[in-house]
């Protein structure tokens, strides 16, 4: 989640008002952009830890001397550096110190993998003289949220506090998870609905073929990608969208009718977090809360808290893949620049998942946590689905940007082999979970 707050204080009238907030992000296809979004690992190998945010050694270090040396801007909170911000892009922290890319938005995917490789390099830079390495796992291999870090942000309070009443493994997603995610526009509500409803059916076959967090506490699990079965455990208001919302004729203004009914975290007045966790938001529209009144950028704030598979802002995001190397941070952006913004591709891979009901699609997402890449959905193997979609992606991305088709081959490489990163864990585990850290450095 972003530390940077966006403040809009027009008051919110009725749900109309929020529907053409929403809408408002459409943009015509030529003005498309895509962003990424990465989070990472940290590790002190000499001291066999996760690092801390305090000490001279610690993140909080790190992010200051990136801002000095990098000119990155920086976001306080009391005396605690939480983000950076440059241009368009920032540096976040997520709750257990994991390090956060959340990339500008660009036209090239090859201008974004400048972008990251700029970012890795300033990390490299400044971690080194920490001692701190990061991996791209999408778990950490070790210890668990008692033992992790903790990140001196006061929305992480109020969320700590507030989701282990909802999921016994809330604590394990904000702890000790990292992910790859990728951002896109839409030109209509249509559009972006249409978008979300195709997106939400691909991520769990998209999430079989990155499984990377098979390893839990030191030992192998049953899991290829426990990050996703982790989800599953968090927060059914938040996380699960109603089976309405996959329904062909589904519209923006039912996305907003389940946000509003969704309870809240949080709210921003005056440089600080008011704790309302458990108000749906549709009672704060309705009466308020101590005092304060709901606007749009509430709204705006809240919708980012929520964690379907794919959310829908005003713009949508991707999110459902667990963190891995470089290669496949790129090719995410890459793979659904293919199958989202090439009109004849994205009408084949929405014909290609149509016939998914809502329950085949839940029963995917359990059956891909626990069985990666052997799993199916209605009596076809994820492989074949994968196949169908990386030809569509590779089309459409011919047609958009064909100097980008090379991020695409790492996961045409391990669909070939039916391997993911997480069936290579496996055959390769010899119980060093440290060495599997460094195995997946990234920086």
């Amino acid at each position: 989640m972003s530390s940077v707050v966006a403040v809009d204080a027009t008051p919110i009238e009725d749900e109309a008002q929020l529907v053409a907030f929403m809408a408002a992000g459409a943009r015509p296809s030529e003005r498309w952009v895509v962003g990424t979004e990465h989070e990472k690992l940290g590790w002190w190998p000499d001291l066999a830890a996760r690092p801390t945010y305090e000490g001279p050694r610690g993140i909080g270090v790190l992010l200051e001397r990136l801002a000095t040396r990098y000119g990155w801007d920086v976001v306080a909170e009391g005396d605690a550096i939480v983000a950076l911000t440059r241009r368009q892009a920032s540096v976040t922290l997520e709750p257990g110190g994991q390090l956060e890319l959340s990339g500008a938005p660009l036209s090239s995917l090859i201008d974004a993998e400048a972008e990251l490789d700029g970012h890795l390099a300033e990390v490299a830079d400044v971690s080194a003289e920490l001692g701190i390495t990061w991996s791209g796992l999408g778990y950490s291999p070790q210890g668990t949220p008692d033992t992790s870090p903790r990140m001196p942000k006061a929305r992480y309070g109020i969320m700590r506090r507030y989701l282990p009443t909802r999921g016994r493994l809330a604590l394990h997603m904000m702890h000790m998870t990292c992910t790859v995610q990728a951002n896109y526009d839409f030109g209509s509500a249509e559009d972006a609905m249409a978008k979300f409803r195709t997106g939400m059916v691909l991520q769990p076959i998209v999430a079989a073929l990155y499984a990377n967090s098979t390893v839990v506490e030191g030992a192998l699990s049953p899991f290829h990608t426990f990050r996703t079965a982790v989800w599953e455990e968090v927060d059914p208001d938040r996380c699960r969208v109603p089976a309405r919302l996959l329904d062909p004729d589904s519209t923006l203004s039912d996305y907003v009718r389940w946000a509003l009914d969704v309870p809240m975290f949080f709210i921003h007045r005056d440089g600080r977090y008011v704790d309302c966790a458990g108000l749906p938001f549709r009672r704060f529209l309705e009466e308020g809360f101590q005092g304060h009144r709901a606007n749009i950028g509430d709204f705006a704030l809240h919708l980012s808290t929520l964690f379907p598979d794919v959310r829908l802002k005003q713009h949508l995001e991707v999110r459902g893949a667990d963190m891995g190397s470089r290669a496949y941070v790129l090719a995410l952006p890459a793979l659904f620049k293919g199958l989202f913004y090439d009109a004849s591709s994205f009408a084949e891979c929405t014909s290609l998942v149509a016939s998914i009901t809502y329950d085949q699609y839940r029963a995917l997402r359990h059956d891909v946590a626990r069985d990666g890449l052997a799993a199916s959905v209605g009596g076809l193997p994820v492989t074949e689905l994968l196949r169908e979609i990386l030809r569509l992606s590779r089309a459409g991305l011919s047609r958009l940007e064909p100097a980008a088709l090379r991020h695409l081959d790492v996961l045409d490489a391990d669909l070939a082999e039916r391997k993911s990163p997480a069936d290579r864990t496996r055959e390769g585990w010899n119980g060093d979970a440290a060495a599997l850290l460094a195995a997946n450095r990234i920086v």
